[in-house]
């Protein structure tokens, strides 16, 4: 009974996981996997508040999969430079 039940929560918490807004950056190699995904949309902005607005703009499918800067910079505010988000169409 018991291990139903961890399993019935395992089950309903773990794809949660996968939707929710990502608060850090992601791997330059796991970033470079995204981009290349079929459907995805790279979108280049200052800071991911901007990236974020640009997605909306164009529609695009929120959270983001994944941010990415060469500084890792993205999260930081003001925005001292670009950041990349990979969204789905």
């Amino acid at each position: 009974m018991l291990r139903s039940l961890l399993m019935a929560c395992v089950l309903v918490v773990v794809p949660l996981l996968g939707h929710a807004n990502p608060t850090a950056e992601t791997e330059e190699t796991d970033f470079l996997d995204l981009v290349d995904g079929e459907g995805n949309v790279l979108i280049q902005a200052r800071g991911v508040d901007a990236v974020n607005a640009e997605a909306r703009t164009q529609g695009l499918a929120f959270p983001a999969l994944g941010y990415w800067s060469v500084e890792g910079h993205c999260f930081v505010k003001p925005a001292p430079g670009d950041c990349n988000g990979v969204f789905k169409r």
